[in-house]
């Protein structure tokens, strides 16, 4: 049984890890609504992926493809709808889960579900309403805790889509430059941010050489 165990974990990283890669060699939404820092050092040196972490990314993975193939087929939409948006030259992968005429849909998978929509999950879903020129977003989240669902609406706003932009320019030239960028985190948000970040370290000595 031992052996079967350590056949099914080995599958399960193994899956995660070949996610993980598929988005190392192009710029996504996604990274432009996290630490910057924590972007670019994924792209630079892949995702450290231990069994939690494996685990946590699967649950996501299969809520996914369970739900969103319901929730377009009800909104009459489609699914993982993929385009490249370019702003000052610079290819952006936007990919929201479910894309129906006028609204765009985002699942979200959580232990505890919150009371409001967390700002990082907001400006992804407000970058892919302003890319594929929808007028309303919606934020599903399923608890994996609590066995819940709460959705929130959301309508736009241009100036953070113009801010999340302008932070592809930024992790693009230090990519560019082999050079991290400046941390776009407030002091505030960095115990959160930095507490469980795999690059925590080589971040810190890498605070002197920043772009």
């Amino acid at each position: 049984m031992k052996e079967l165990e350590d056949l099914i974990r080995q599958a399960i990283l193994e899956s995660v890890k070949e996610y993980q890669i598929n988005k190392r060699d192009t710029i996504h939404i996604t990274d432009l609504t996290t630490c910057l820092r924590k972007s670019y050092y994924t792209k630079k040196y892949g995702f450290p992926m231990d069994e939690k972490t494996a685990f946590r990314i699967l649950f996501g993975v299969i809520v996914h493809e369970l739900l969103t193939p319901v929730i377009a087929e009800y909104l009459n939409g489609k699914r993982e709808v993929r385009t490249t948006y370019k702003y000052q030259g610079i290819e952006i992968q936007a990919t929201p889960d479910v894309l129906a005429n006028d609204v765009v849909v985002e699942l979200k998978t959580c232990n505890k579900l919150p009371y409001s929509p967390y700002k990082t999950h907001l400006e992804q879903l407000n970058a892919y309403l302003h890319i594929f020129n929808v007028p309303k977003g919606l934020i599903v989240y399923i608890s994996r805790t609590q066995l819940g669902v709460r959705i929130f609406d959301y309508y736009g706003n241009a100036d953070l889509f113009y801010h999340t932009m302008e932070k592809a320019k930024i992790l693009k030239y230090a990519l560019d430059k082999d050079v991290p960028p400046p941390c776009n985190i407030s002091i505030s948000a960095r115990k959160t941010y930095c507490k469980d970040c795999p690059f925590k370290n080589i971040c810190v000595s890498d605070s002197e050489l920043s772009v």
